[in-house]
């Protein structure tokens, strides 16, 4: 089991994210990138290397790639200029996560890109995320929806799909908050799950807030998770002392 933090959760600058992550403890770092996805470094030349230089020095590897600014360029969005930079900004992500021995890119879907009901089923939708998935699979690598859906709504879009890069990056903060049974959803995605974030509710310090980590952590060893746990947890009024406390929560009880 390997722990991680999102680079945004660091009160450091990019170039200082790795280091910062090793003083701390973590294993690897999620590279985050909002809308204007195209400034961040991996959209740079050079910046493939760099961000390998950066990873090799501090000792901490890239567990994922985080592109949050896709709910902008949803598979249903109506532009289909705009849709279609969505899935190309997939496809890039995965054809790069190799170079950076990365196997799973977060694909969010919130706000104004959420996942409506009807959209499950949509042929826009399914057609769209199996663009993406067939680059995702030349390169092996997953593509994990991070949504407002329920484990039995994930587990359709991923049947719909049918491609071994389709799983589910389960978030179970935000599982918890909607009104979702965490441990049960695990048990029942078992092997969709392809990666999980460490949250807890109301902006808490893991194990502080309304998750039952107990049966959390038993679920995930129930179903033989063995990848990534990656922090994405407030700050509070001292951002490293509180990462530190979230990698230890996760280390003692997991």
């Amino acid at each position: 089991m390997k722990v991680g933090i999102r680079d945004g959760m660091l009160p450091v600058s990019f170039e200082e994210s790795f280091q910062k992550a090793k003083d701390i403890g973590f294993d690897g770092i999620e590279l985050c990138m909002g809308v204007n996805y195209r400034e961040h470094a991996l959209w740079q030349d050079g910046g493939i290397d760099k961000v390998n230089s950066l990873s090799e020095a501090a000792g901490v590897e890239v567990s994922s790639l985080s592109p949050g600014g896709f709910t902008a360029y949803s598979f249903m969005h109506p532009t289909d200029s705009v849709r279609s930079e969505g899935i190309a900004k997939l496809q890039y992500l995965a054809e790069t996560a190799p170079q950076l021995g990365a196997k799973v890119i977060l694909v969010p879907f919130f706000g104004n890109g959420k996942i409506e009901d009807d959209h499950i089923d949509a042929e826009r939708f399914i057609d769209g995320l199996k663009a993406a998935a067939e680059t995702a699979e030349k390169y092996d690598v997953s593509l994990a929806i991070e949504s407002t859906l329920s484990a039995e709504q994930h587990q359709r879009i991923i049947d719909n799909v049918g491609s071994s890069a389709v799983g589910v990056y389960y978030d179970m903060g935000n599982a918890t908050g909607f009104g979702y049974d965490s441990p049960s959803e695990i048990r029942s995605l078992g092997k969709s799950i392809t990666q999980m974030h460490i949250k807890d509710t109301g902006g808490n310090h893991a194990g502080e807030g309304d998750v039952n980590f107990p049966a959390v952590f038993e679920a995930a060893h129930a179903v033989g998770y063995d990848s990534w746990f990656v922090l994405e947890t407030p700050g509070k009024d001292d951002p490293v002392a509180s990462a530190a406390q979230n990698l230890n929560f996760v280390r003692n009880n997991f």
